[in-house]
Parts: structure tokens; sequence; C-alpha cells
């Protein structure tokens, strides 16, 4: 994985692809949107605004139209969540992915509701990152494994919003289901095969079985996956 100061340098060059999509970053850390906005240019987006208050969103997205909007939570908030209501009537309403600094679940159900497409923690990771913005960009929706868990435990309708079916799931024997359920759940192959009474080795085959079959690269976009589609949760396993 590139650290940030990489993806800023590879940004700063001439750009070896086509724009992936135009961005409104929201954060009022200036210095965490200044992280944000090098490491989404590193990735291929065009960072066409940032917005520090409610009121830099509303004349921001009304101005630069974007086609994504990730924002900190607590921004969006404040200025109500529906992405197409923030700049007015807008002819194309933006695509919502949203920042949070802890793994608890306020505001992410409200949020669901008003039609956010995205969540992912402020760690900055740079392949989830990457993997949540391209699922939302494809009409997905996409949440970082560490925050899944409870939100899908509320008695909501929220688990129906990713549980869109994926054909290839269907191929999986039952080890790689469970295999895949706990990548969701963000374990390691030391844990997995812990839970599962498997060897590391094991583990390691069933994993990249999987992601063969689901035609998948690597593990991050494996645990996407099963949150999308409702696998990952809680799991017993018999001592």
């Amino acid at each position: 994985m590139k650290s940030i100061a990489e993806l800023h340098s590879a940004s700063t060059g001439e750009r070896q692809q086509p724009v992936r999509s135009t961005v409104l970053v929201g954060d009022g850390d200036q210095v965490f949107r200044t992280r944000l906005c090098r490491l989404l240019e590193g990735l291929g987006y065009d960072v066409v605004a940032e917005a520090a208050s409610a009121l830099d969103v509303t004349k921001l997205l009304r101005s630069a139209e974007p086609e994504l909007v990730v924002m900190d939570l607590p921004l969006a908030r404040s200025v109500g969540f529906r992405a197409e209501r923030l700049g007015g009537l807008l002819r194309r309403p933006p695509k919502m992915v949203l920042l949070t600094g802890d793994t608890g679940h306020e505001g992410l159900e409200e949020a669901l509701d008003a039609g956010a497409r995205g969540f992912i923690t402020k760690d900055l990771d740079a392949a989830l990152l990457d993997s949540v913005l391209s699922h939302v960009l494809s009409d997905g929706c996409a949440i970082a494994p560490e925050l899944f868990g409870g939100l899908m435990d509320k008695p909501t309708g929220s688990r129906t919003r990713f549980s869109r079916a994926h054909p290839r799931v269907g191929l999986l024997n039952d080890s790689e289901r469970h295999v895949l359920q706990l990548l969701g759940c963000g374990f390691e192959n030391a844990r997995i095969a812990e839970e599962l009474h498997l060897s590391r080795a094991s583990v390691k085959t069933y994993v990249s079985r999987l992601l063969g079959k689901l035609h998948l690269e690597n593990r991050t976009q494996a645990a996407l996956l099963a949150n999308e589609t409702g696998m990952a949760r809680p799991v017993s396993v018999a001592a």
C-alpha cells in the first residue's frame, strides 16, 4: 500500500489515467481535509471543491456539481443528509459517502434512510477508500467492515440497503462462505483459523480460492462484498 506522501507525489505529476470522478470534500479540520484531498487525487479522483462548513457545502454543491461528496458525518448532519437538498435543486444529485471518527453508529441509520451510499472511518486506508468509492460509483452501497456489524444488528430495514445479491456467492462451498463471512468482520487469517478450527495454511487456501471464484482482487474487496450481501455478522463457533 502506498503512503499518502507517495500518492500525493504521483498525483502532482502528469496523470496516467483519466479522472475517475469529480469529488467535493467536506470536513472542518483543515489538516485532515488536505490529507484526504491528496489521497483522493492520488487515487485518480478530481477534487473540485473543499468545504469547511455547512454554508460552504451548500454553495459549492451548487457551483461545482460534483459526482461524489465525501463528507464528515457531523458536517453532514449539520446541513441535512439528503445530498440533493444541500445545494437546492441540482441537475445531477451527487452520491454521498460519509466519514466518521469512531466505530459508533450514531447518525448512520439516519444517513442511510436519507440516501447515503457509503460509510468509512477516518483511518484513511487507501485501499478501503478506493473500494468503497468504486462500489458507490457503480451504484452499489458499501460500508467499512468495522462499522457494519453494529449497524446490521439494528432491528430496522438497514440490512436491505446492503443486500444486493451477488450471483457468484452461490459458487462458494460452506467453508469458503464461513471464511468470507469472517473476512467481512475484519478478521485476519490467524483469527479466522482460530474461529473455524483450521490451520493458517488452510485459511490462506480458502481465501485465495474464494477470491478467484468471486473475481475479486484482494481481501478488502471480499470484506466489502460480505458486508454488501449481509453476510458479515457475528458468528457463533462451537469450542
